[in-house]
């Protein structure tokens, strides 16, 4: 539930924002292109609704690929017009066939189209009346790229963080249900975390690749790393559900009584550092989480794991078999934990981060 009222509270501020930056350069298109070039303020409007993206880098994205297919398009579609003339047909065909394929290997360009359609349709179009128009679609563009990057921006990397800790959490909630697990098996809530989970890997994935101005997190860790570092710790995870799950059939009550104080140990230092692990990726200046407690508290259960498996192989294979589970996944996700914290708080030597 709490995930959920986040996710709506985010989801309410992005529409906001982009209302507000939406608004801002709407008017100022409206009151500069119609002073500059007044029968082509559509094209100006039009060009700013499609430069505003959801992020600061989405919006640049899609202005450099408007001002470059408006550029491209209009070229294609007056040497069209004005070398074939006759037949509007003569000049369309061919214009449109050559943006498109322009577009299919470049799909950000894909305004070419529009621009030498639109001007392949008229007979002989004017050139002071096309550039009036690329006047027009050029600075409702620029407008619009300003208005995603001065009227309160955001980064997709700071899409990404966002992601990352929704995504964090999820794991954090799981090692939750794997506790409770013990005694008792919540499939319907594993499987809901389980979709949050990947909703929320997938939106961090594609954060990543809509990201242009910085390929690090702002502790320092590269974005790509990052995130498979949390799939790799949902993975350690689901492994020690299962031998949690599936396995503690085998296990007497009487050593499930035993071991419920060292796992609750586990848990609670693991839930720790991935607290501490969701407030580096989500704030430069978080400090990082101490894995002196979960080391101890995984090696105590692990050595306690391996002394009672070693004690019951001969007489019960079976709960010996299912106590080497366990402590295979207590290792796995204290690994993967480890190796998540490692990566997020990375910090670039020179050379890397001049890179970035």
């Amino acid at each position: 539930m709490k995930a959920a009222a986040a996710d709506l509270r985010r989801q309410k501020r992005q529409v906001l924002r982009v209302a507000l930056q939406t608004g801002a350069a709407t008017l100022a298109a409206y009151l500069l292109i119609d002073r500059i070039a007044p029968v082509h303020l559509s094209w100006g409007i039009i060009s700013v609704l499609f430069t505003i993206g959801v992020s600061s880098d989405l919006t640049y994205r899609n202005a450099m690929g408007r001002l470059a297919g408006a550029t491209i398009g209009a070229f294609v579609g007056l040497v069209a017009t004005y070398a074939l003339g006759g037949p509007v047909i003569l000049g369309l065909i061919p214009a449109v066939v050559v943006t498109n394929m322009i577009v299919t290997v470049r799909p950000s360009l894909r305004y070419a189209t529009v621009t030498a359609a639109i001007l392949s349709l008229q007979p002989m179009p004017e050139l002071a009346d096309t550039i009036g128009r690329m006047m027009a679609i050029f600075t409702g563009t620029i407008i619009g790229a300003a208005a995603g990057f001065l009227v309160w921006p955001m980064r997709s990397r700071r899409r990404v963080e966002l992601a990352l800790g929704d995504a964090l959490d999820d794991c954090r909630e799981l090692l939750e249900l794997i506790d409770r697990g013990v005694t008792t098996d919540d499939h319907h809530e594993r499987d809901a975390v389980h979709s949050r989970f990947l909703g929320h890997l997938e939106a961090a994935r594609a954060r990543v690749r809509e990201t242009r101005f910085s390929s690090r997190l702002r502790s320092g860790a590269g974005l790509r790393d990052a995130v498979r570092g949390v799939e790799s710790l949902w993975h350690a995870l689901i492994v020690l559900d299962r031998a949690v799950r599936e396995e503690r059939r085998e296990i007497s009550q009487n050593t499930l009584e035993e071991l419920r104080p060292l796992a609750d140990e586990v848990r609670r230092q693991a839930a720790d550092y991935l607290t501490g692990l969701i407030e580096i990726a989500t704030s430069p200046e978080a400090a990082a989480p101490a894995s002196d407690g979960l080391c101890e508290a995984t090696r105590r259960a692990r050595l306690r794991l391996a002394e009672l498996a070693r004690r019951e192989a001969s007489e019960w294979p079976l709960q010996a078999r299912a106590l080497q589970a366990a402590a295979f996944g207590v290792d796995e996700t204290e690994r993967q934990l480890l190796a998540l914290g490692k990566a997020l708080m990375h910090r670039p030597g020179p050379d890397e981060g001049s890179k970035s």
